[in-house]
């Protein structure tokens, strides 16, 4: 098995489609699938089991899944080192964040980088943060801009914007009144936030489990945007960060309620303790510290 038949077992471990994962790959599923079938025959056992229309890995697929990530990271620090030793001016770096993050922060920030950098490939991945977290420990990319606390020895963490969560809602609805709120305010209280994908949603419910009371989500999703409209037009509570919040709000009559005490909304730049950083990621994660601080993002807001 070679270093290019790995990369087209763990795509197809990943895509869990032979399609998808030979689009991917830019070759074609013909292809794909005799490389599949000359491992097997190789090592004389099955790596894949179907289950309705998606590939899955066997048991000893699962462990030459594990075995070929370890080694195609290997190899892409070599390759990186190697660019790095030769002091090139160009590379490449994957970043991920989700969506609203990018929405908020990051089309001036990465337009002024590839600026000073013309011959430096980016890459952007937009999940939730879990995932993102996931995705960097597994090195299928070079770092994430999530929600702090991250809670993993594996990674390093930069924090870089802070600022808190906020409960939103119309200036109709009877907590409009309220100079602020507690999590104890949210006991048998339906409310509207990020779904389990997200740190948010993580946090919300470790904030519950601590003044011993199940939280009652009326409704979760992936959408900031479709979680505001959804909340202003039902006269819901909304639970997310404030820039959020403002990003959506114009001149909606809502009202931001903060936390007491304060529920911090911090976001980090995280990417993999004792790897190599190749000199792409290095001028990436530099000006992102620069640009913050330059830019005097989001201090704590004060009511």
């Amino acid at each position: 098995m070679d270093i290019r038949e790995m990369r087209y077992f763990v795509e197809l471990a990943k895509t869990k489609n032979m399609t998808k994962a030979a689009q991917n790959l830019y070759i074609s599923q013909p292809a794909l699938h005799k490389a599949l079938r000359k491992v097997e025959a190789e090592l004389d056992t099955m790596l894949f089991y179907r289950h309705g229309n998606e590939f899955l890995p066997t048991d000893t697929g699962a462990i030459l899944l594990e075995n070929s990530k370890s080694i195609l990271n290997l190899v892409a620090q070599m390759e990186d080192s190697i660019a790095a030793t030769k002091n090139l001016k160009q590379g490449k770096v994957h970043l991920g964040f989700p969506t609203v993050v990018g929405n908020l922060y990051l089309p001036d920030l990465l337009i002024k980088f590839q600026q000073i950098h013309p011959n430096i490939a980016l890459y952007t991945t937009e999940a939730g943060g879990a995932a993102l977290a996931r995705m960097v420990t597994d090195g299928e990319i070079d770092m994430a801009i999530i929600m702090r606390p991250v809670h993993s020895d594996a990674l390093n963490e930069i924090p870089i914007i802070k600022n808190q969560m906020v409960a939103c809602v119309n200036k109709s609805h009877p907590w409009a009144t309220r100079n602020s709120v507690t999590i104890h305010d949210f006991k048998d209280v339906p409310f509207v936030t990020f779904n389990e994908n997200f740190n948010i949603h993580t946090q919300l419910i470790e904030r519950f489990r601590a003044e011993n009371i199940h939280p009652n989500f009326a409704l979760t999703s992936s959408s900031s945007q479709f979680l505001y409209k959804y909340a202003t037009l039902s006269n819901s509570i909304l639970i997310l960060p404030i820039p959020m919040i403002e990003l959506y709000c114009k001149d909606d009559p809502i009202k931001m309620i903060p936390f007491s005490p304060t529920f911090p909304w911090e976001l980090c730049l995280i990417f993999r303790k004792n790897v190599f950083l190749s000199t792409a990621s290095k001028a990436l994660i530099n000006f992102i510290q620069e640009y913050i601080f330059q830019n005097k993002l989001d201090p704590y807001y004060h009511f």
